[in-house]
């Protein structure tokens, strides 16, 4: 499958069917049912890349796990409950929802990764939202200020990342070298 197909207004219910009765993976959003296209091995590698160094950080700093890809997040919003798998989660105090969450851009995901996506992580109050183009080496930072997502910038391959609910930087030079791009 070359890109993500959509289907709307279904609920959870309709989620679950759905999800139990086809072997791809499948997102819940505002009432849209999103077909998941497979993972090319440049996104995988970078997913792979960012969640060792921030298994590194965890090591040292225990009151955080993260997770990858494919684990299913539930997201109450409006009363309505969405599903999403996120590339990678940071789970801080809080361990019902992330603190943080990174989604490496595809050409498949990109623009609902942009939109709907950010639009869901920000209503959920998910602290900080990252953005990663692999093939530019640019991660887009998005911080949660009064309910809604500040932009706080672009960071690239010389810059040192800060995850503000980590209190926490990774090196983008290390994380990209890692991938061999």
């Amino acid at each position: 499958m070359d890109e993500a197909r959509v289907l709307d207004n279904y609920s959870y219910k309709d989620y679950l069917d759905i999800a139990n009765s086809t072997q791809e993976r499948v997102e819940l959003i505002f009432g849209k049912i999103y077909m998941m296209a497979g993972a090319s091995a440049l996104h995988q590698d970078i997913v792979l890349s960012i969640a060792f160094f921030l298994k590194a950080i965890s090591k040292e700093k225990k009151e955080f796990i993260s997770r990858i890809a494919p684990f299913d997040l539930k997201l109450k919003v409006d009363g309505t409950i969405n599903v999403v798998q996120p590339d990678i989660m940071l789970f801080c105090q809080d361990k019902s929802k992330p603190c943080a969450i990174f989604e490496v851009l595809s050409p498949s995901t990109a623009l609902k990764d942009k939109t709907v996506k950010k639009e869901l992580y920000e209503k959920s109050g998910i602290k900080e939202y990252f953005l990663v183009n692999a093939e530019y080496k640019v991660v887009d930072k998005f911080i949660l200020n009064s309910g809604k997502y500040e932009y706080a910038g672009a960071f690239g391959e010389e810059d040192k990342l800060k995850i503000e609910c980590l209190n926490s930087e990774i090196d983008l030079k290390e994380v990209f070298e890692a991938v061999n791009i």
